[in-house]
């Protein structure tokens, strides 16, 4: 709830109050953002009641003008707003330097017969208000606040709703084949209840997230049950799961084997790098980057032969097998990586287009040289390829990929 939300900032907490939610076996069915409006605030209000027993409200219960919800809600409730008078003493003991003494009066009202939920980090409190079966819970929006009163509220919940059921999900992270060919391959497990399979399109390739809604006991090996079919479906195109990035998971990989690696980027502009090298511990594998933008630095650094860039061209698969085994030679890591192509807007043509994108692999066992053409904008392509390259190493590092002996 929010005018700053409307306004286009992020909203966290409703992804953290439904994870805690979720975790008490607590169903979250809706969320709606609102405006700092009285009206529109209780017409919310009336709508959601008709759908949801429990409503869990985010802001407006600061000092100020624009702070409207709490009395939005006593109006909707008929119920008078009450000074508590230890939480007015709690506030200011600690703020009355700081701030009016009716913004803390505001901030010390709650609505006649509710619970208060103690803030521990900072001034305004949360309320919780129950009418004719149904439970309406005030939070602040701030985010530190909102994460700090929620055991609070975690802990109601479970004593109102003892539930002998938790839920709990587990994300699959998959790049290299399309939302659309994932869908293909696990459409029948889509339709089931409980686990439940979806899928989501993101930046970092296509998640499908398990849910299910099981006794403590049972909820992890029946996730389990539905991610080994997954597994067996969709193979190594399965990078990570949950938190987990493509750049963690290649880390992992080069320290697990002791290999080392180093880099030569063209259009990526040393994203490969940059991502690699924040995966705490890389030094022990990561030698080096070149950023050979130009046809010079790809000669003069890289001993990229300028008659090959001449009579190819930059953006060309043996350019880019020749910056990688340039990378490998100067730096003697175990593999390299070498990236060329066209990130866009301009530069372009019909026989190279914008997006295309020359990866190649270079090892002491053989080389290897992929083709992309990827569409976006240029910050998208620069994304995609280092995404592509990464994933790349991990299949050389799986022992997946088939290198051709030069």
């Amino acid at each position: 709830m929010g005018t700053e939300l409307l306004l286009g900032e992020i909203d966290t907490n409703s992804v953290y109050i439904a994870d805690r939610l979720n975790s008490i076996g607590i169903d979250v069915f809706r969320k709606t953002i609102v405006g700092d409006n009285p009206q529109r605030i209780k017409k919310t209000l009336e709508e959601a009641l008709s759908k949801a027993d429990i409503l869990i409200l985010c802001g407006g219960l600061g000092p100020t003008e624009d702070d409207v919800t709490k009395e939005a809600v006593s109006e909707f409730f008929k119920r008078k707003l009450v000074v508590d008078k230890e939480i007015f003493e709690r506030i200011y003991k600690r703020l009355s330097h700081r701030i009016p003494y009716q913004a803390i009066v505001k901030q010390a009202k709650v609505p006649l017969s509710s619970k208060v939920i103690k803030n521990p980090v900072g001034s305004a409190p949360g309320i919780i208000i129950e009418e004719m079966g149904k439970i309406v819970i005030l939070l602040p929006g701030v985010p530190g606040e909102l994460e700090g009163m929620m055991p609070q509220v975690i802990s109601y919940l479970s004593e109102k709703f003892p539930s002998q059921k938790i839920i709990k999900s587990k994300t699959l992270k998959v790049w290299g084949m399309g939302e659309s060919e994932v869908n293909e391959k696990i459409s029948d497990l889509m339709s089931r209840a409980n686990p439940s399979v979806a899928l989501l399109a993101k930046k970092e390739g296509v998640y499908v997230r398990i849910t299910a809604k099981f006794s403590p006991l049972e909820v992890d090996r029946k996730i389990k049950e539905i991610e080994k079919i997954l597994r067996e479906r969709l193979g190594y195109y399965i990078f990570g799961v949950d938190d987990q990035t493509l750049e963690e998971v290649v880390g992992k990989l080069l320290m697990q084997k002791n290999l080392t690696v180093s880099l030569a980027e063209s259009c990526s502009g040393g994203l490969i790098s940059h991502r690699l090298t924040n995966v705490p511990g890389i030094s022990q594998c990561y030698l080096c980057g070149v950023v050979s933008y130009s046809n010079r630095a790809k000669s003069d650094i890289l001993r990229v032969s300028p008659n090959l860039i001449k009579e190819k061209g930059a953006v060309s698969s043996e350019v880019a097998r020749e910056m990688a085994k340039g990378a490998r030679t100067i730096s003697g890591a175990d593999v390299s990586l070498g990236v060329t192509g066209i990130a866009g807007p301009t530069g372009g043509t019909p026989q190279k287009p914008v997006g295309l994108v020359f990866i190649a692999l270079s090892s002491k066992e053989g080389e290897f040289c992929k083709k992309c053409l990827f569409s976006g904008d240029r910050e998208s392509i620069k994304w995609k390829t280092s995404q592509e390259a990464l994933n790349l190493l991990r299949l050389y590092l799986l022992g997946k990929l088939k290198l051709e002996v030069k």
